[in-house]
């Protein structure tokens, strides 16, 4: 079990213990206690698989490599109980492959602006635990893609561009003490020169 999945697996058993003890209510949430300014971040996996790798040759070709850990933070406000704006940086860490003594590096980092569509059931009839969240978000990823190729005698090559592509996600999450909002999330991203990318986060945002 590589580490991507264990992080999966062990995100999703931590939630979903925390959802079974929280009496969950089909009422709607209070809608003033979610609306407003928040600021978080949080932790994650991102995986690529690369399509195209011609300077390194064929043996790169169509590579998968797993990244360092992935950090985000951000900012949000949200207009009503089920819609919100974002902000947020991501530095999706390094991602490093091996063709004999030559190393293949590529670091994402950037930031993208997201629409943010949330469906909060339950109630605040607990002041600590409550309400569990479902949500959905889509937006456009600003970042710098840069690439190293490291040889024995050194930096072979080094390449650094900008791009930006259209981004969307989404998760589960659950609120404690009215404030605090803890959150899975899985996104799906559209990396330049990959056929796949996508990222799993655990974040926290306190709403003020």
């Amino acid at each position: 079990m590589n580490s991507r999945m264990a992080f999966g697996i062990r995100s999703v058993a931590a939630l979903a213990l925390l959802v079974a003890g929280c009496g969950l209510y089909s009422a709607p949430a209070r809608a003033d206690a979610l609306m407003g300014p928040s600021l978080g971040g949080g932790v994650g996996e991102y995986y690529l698989r690369i399509n195209n790798a011609v300077s390194l040759g064929s043996a790169l070709d169509h590579y998968a490599a797993n990244s360092d850990t992935a950090w985000q933070i951000f900012a949000q406000y949200r207009f009503a109980p089920f819609i919100a704006l974002e902000a947020q940086y991501m530095d999706l860490g390094t991602n490093r492959s091996f063709a004999g003594r030559t190393e293949f590096t590529s670091a994402i980092k950037g930031w993208a602006p997201w629409l943010v569509a949330t469906l909060p059931l339950g109630a605040f009839h607990d002041p600590v635990v409550g309400p569990f969240e479902l949500f959905i978000k889509g937006g456009e990823y600003f970042y710098q893609y840069r690439n190293d190729y490291i040889t024995p005698l050194g930096v072979a090559r080094f390449s650094s561009h900008d791009y930006n592509h259209f981004v969307y996600g989404g998760g589960i999450g659950l609120v404690f003490i009215q404030r605090l909002d803890v959150r899975l999330e899985y996104d799906e991203l559209h990396i330049q020169d990959t056929n796949r990318s996508n990222a799993l986060w655990l974040t926290a945002a306190f709403n003020f």
